[in-house]
C-alpha cells in the first residue's frame, strides 16, 4: 500500500443475502436499520455507524432525501420505534 492512501477509506463489504440481486433491497434495509438504530440506541451512538456507512455507499441521495422527507411527514412506509427518551409512547 502506498504511503499516500488513506487505510481507513474502504466500501461496504457485499452481504450474502443480496448476493445475486441488485442492491435496492440492501439500500432499503440499511437505511432503516441505521434509523432504528438511532431511535433505540440514540443519535450519538457508535454502533449505527456501520449502517449508516453502508447505505451512504450504496443509497442514492434522492433517495435517502425522500425518505427523510416521508420521516418527517409521517408518511414512511416502514413503522419505526419512538426514540429513547419517548418510553412513554412504547406500545407494551
Amino acid at each position: 500500500m502506498s504511503e499516500n492512501q488513506d487505510p481507513r477509506l474502504s466500501t461496504v463489504p457485499q452481504d450474502a443475502r443480496y448476493r445475486y440481486t441488485n442492491c435496492t433491497n440492501w439500500c432499503f434495509s440499511a437505511y432503516v436499520d441505521h434509523k432504528r438504530c438511532k431511535k433505540l440506541l440514540g443519535e450519538g451512538n457508535p454502533s449505527c455507524e456501520q449502517f449508516a456507512k453502508v447505505f451512504r455507499a450504496i443509497c442514492p441521495n434522492d433517495w435517502v432525501k425522500r425518505w427523510d422527507d416521508q420521516i418527517v411527514a409521517g408518511t414512511f412506509p416502514v413503522d419505526l420505534p419512538p426514540a429513547v427518551n419517548d418510553c412513554t409512547q412504547m406500545k407494551k
